[in-house]
């Protein structure tokens, strides 16, 4: 088995028909597998997928349990010289999961690779970012983003192949020795940042991530947070200060009264 697919699917029934099409209808006679973790669907997803049989392996669960503990599931029973991580709200573009396979095959030293996210209209997402300082938790707790341009990449070049420090998951393959080597998901990140600290601990272990410019896939998601509600927006918060208090420290520390201060702010507007 060349290639195992791990999706993780809530309630986007008519996205996850799509990619799936996409992936079904990719050319090649590479050998790969699908796994789909329904993280309890209530929008006929479940229905959907189990029509597949046999063409997916399908775990369900009775409740969301996160992104990354769903992800961590699939992981678990791939078998695959390599895995990728791809959102259920993504279309495959032509040749794109042969690209990327035959780019790792050729660059041994890759222990993953990611390619180009396209909005319906075609423009590029930003998916390639460094690896955040502590000034960055300052700057996106107060929405100043402006000031993060050096973090986003704002001025990546996405028609050029390089590599990067980290790669959104959205579509994300990976060595499965490299997994091996690393772990899978921290799942303590309930919403943001499980990504980011899984790129870190990859970089960490001297593995490589590239950016591949010559394929990509149409990505629906949206990247807003601002109509988050105030649980949720919590939650996000509490995994960004998760992550640098983890990977940083007691010099973390000063990032808390913000944290609380920001909150605050949010629950009086929403109030």
């Amino acid at each position: 088995m060349i290639l195992s697919i791990v999706i993780a699917n809530w309630n986007t029934k008519e996205k996850i028909r799509q990619c799936l099409e996409s992936v079904f209808d990719s050319p090649g006679e590479m050998s790969f597998e699908v796994i789909v973790i329904d993280n309890g669907s209530t929008d006929g997803s479940v229905e959907y997928l189990k029509s597949l049989g046999s063409r997916i392996a399908l775990i369900t669960n009775c409740a969301n349990l996160g992104y990354a503990k769903a992800c961590n599931q699939g992981l678990k029973i791939a078998v695959g010289k390599y895995v990728l991580l791809l959102g259920s709200d993504t279309i495959l573009q032509h040749d794109t999961l042969h690209k990327c396979v035959e780019f790792m095959e050729s660059n041994p030293k890759a222990g993953g690779a990611g390619c180009k996210l396209l909005n319906p209209d075609g423009t590029v997402q930003n998916s390639c970012k460094r690896f955040p300082k502590l000034r960055n938790a300052f700057y996106t707790y107060l929405s100043l983003d402006s000031l993060n341009r050096d973090y986003d990449m704002s001025s990546f070049n996405y028609n050029s192949t390089r590599e990067v420090e980290q790669i959104a998951a959205t579509f994300l393959m990976i060595r499965r020795d490299v997994l091996g080597d690393v772990g899978m998901f921290n799942e303590s990140y309930g919403i943001l940042y499980n990504d980011v600290d899984l790129c870190r601990r990859i970089s960490l272990k001297g593995h490589k991530l590239y950016f591949l410019h010559t394929c990509s896939v149409i990505h629906y998601g949206s990247h807003s947070t601002k109509k988050a509600h105030f649980a949720l927006r919590k939650k996000m918060y509490g995994d960004i200060y998760r992550y640098y208090k983890n990977n940083f420290g007691f010099k973390a520390r000063f990032l808390y009264p913000i944290l609380v201060m920001r909150l605050l702010i949010v629950s009086s507007i929403k109030a």
